[in-house]
């Protein structure tokens, strides 16, 4: 019986000791900068290294645009958007967060996105975002989940918006 006790707790401090010790604060730091650097692939308008910054499988939920599923099919959106008029967005990371086993995490934050329309008038719409990230094998984080939506409010005609812009 004494011999089981001292086999169980032994087993048991074995266990304990070989759990991963997670580095939340260093996680959350790494998931932050990751968000920063994939900002940095849009302002230098490279779907490339946009797209390669996010999983294989990876989903985009841009608004009023049905989910766009996979890197090849993001690419082309992305693309697609990079090649309008004076396109530019720049999103800042406002917080990040990543769960206890340090495998996923999420950033969120603010972004501003332009756009030249055929009249040459710019096109503002400000907005928010969060985004899912997943630690890969080799430590780097990835996009698995992006999903952002607009802060200006969808007007129409029925709506009470007399010009038909949208609220845009």
């Amino acid at each position: 019986m004494r011999t089981s006790i001292v086999c169980v707790a032994i087993l048991s401090l074995a266990l304990f000791g070989c759990a991963k010790k997670v580095d939340l604060d260093a996680a959350r730091n790494a998931i932050r900068q990751a968000d920063s650097d994939w900002a940095g692939t849009i302002a230098a308008k490279d779907a490339d290294a946009f797209t390669a910054a996010m999983t294989s499988d990876a989903v985009l939920m841009a608004p009023n645009t049905p989910v766009v599923n996979g890197s090849d099919a993001i690419h082309a959106w992305v693309a697609q958007n990079m090649a309008m008029p004076g396109f530019s967005v720049v999103w800042t990371p406002t917080g990040a967060d990543v769960g206890s086993s340090g495998d996923l995490g999420y950033s969120i934050g603010t972004y501003v996105y332009q756009m030249t329309m055929p009249d040459g008038s710019t096109m503002t719409d400000t907005g928010k975002y969060a985004t899912v990230w997943k630690k890969q094998a080799d430590g780097a984080w990835k996009v698995a989940v992006d999903i952002f939506n607009s802060d200006i409010p969808m007007m129409t005609p029925a709506m009470g918006d007399s010009t038909g812009a949208g609220g845009q």
